[in-house]
């Protein structure tokens, strides 16, 4: 599906017109905002892979506006409401249900990362209107030992266990189960949607965007903590830990989003749920 050329170039005017406050002393120079979310709804929909076929999917949990198969980034960002909490993002995310025996897993929070993997961060430029991916494997289904990665793990208490089928870390008491989902960040320029719906995009090289991904965007990454400990009884709705995945579709007021990034990843300087900065 091919980017509306003329939208994104007004668009981008807008974002190169806005002229940032300058980086006070003291702030962490590290290039960051972020969004903190609570739950959607619960469905088996999926508005990218399975388009306008409710009940198509394996459970999903959503954050964002509330989601159905029907859902675009015209209707995102029209939504009268969402659970994210940075003005302007009226963005959908989701992932796939976390279950113990069945029944869902309570979350503890959902923080998502905008940030920079480039060695120079000022070429970031927003998301293109109408940007969809999805990152992970949802039909991968191999274990996952102690020690690989892309897995699942314990956050505020050390891991002192394995479930039996040695899938899932047992955390000590005080911590909780995470997983943290980082997507691409290089964009090939022309499409917000692939076959796959993920060779729109990749990798960095040498630390910058190019080759048939020059265009830089934010790159997403997905902190979701579950109130759980770990241990046995524990799998995805689309089945094993190496099944987790995550979709994302924008609905950003894209001069909010301009902002963000003009001010906090361009100007390597993080920043909260706004564009002023954080020290520390």
């Amino acid at each position: 599906m091919d980017v509306d050329q003329a939208r994104y170039q007004r668009e981008l005017a807008d974002y190169q017109g806005i002229v940032p406050p300058p980086v006070p002393a003291g702030t962490t120079r590290v290039p960051e905002f972020h969004t903190d979310c609570t739950i959607a709804n619960e469905a088996k929909d999926d508005a990218i892979v399975f388009p306008r076929l409710p009940g198509a999917s394996h459970m999903h949990t959503f954050f964002g506006p509330r989601n159905d198969a029907f859902m675009t980034t015209e209707t995102l960002l029209a939504a009268g409401s969402t659970t994210c909490n940075s003005p302007g993002d009226n963005a959908a995310y989701w992932v796939p249900q976390l279950q113990r025996n069945g029944v869902a897993v309570p979350f503890k929070s959902m923080r998502v990362y905008y940030g920079s993997r480039l060695n120079d961060p000022s070429a970031v430029r927003p998301f293109p209107p109408g940007l969809v991916m999805v990152q992970g494997d949802a039909k991968l289904q191999v274990p996952t030992q102690k020690g690989q990665g892309n897995q699942f793990w314990c956050a505020g208490s050390a891991e002192v266990g394995r479930s039996a089928d040695g899938n899932w870390p047992v955390c000590a008491p005080g911590g909780n189960l995470i997983y943290q989902l980082t997507f691409k960040d290089c964009w090939d320029g022309k499409h917000i949607d692939s076959p796959d719906h993920k060779s729109h995009m990749g990798d960095p090289v040498a630390g910058k965007c190019q080759g048939n991904y020059p265009v830089a965007i934010p790159n997403l990454s997905y902190m979701v903590n579950y109130d759980i400990l770990g241990g046995d009884g524990l799998a995805l709705s689309s089945g094993m830990a190496s099944s987790m995945h995550g979709d994302f579709m924008n609905g950003w007021d894209h001069v909010k989003l301009a902002a963000l990034v003009k001010t906090c990843l361009n100007q390597n300087a993080k920043c909260g749920t706004t564009p002023s900065f954080t020290g520390g």
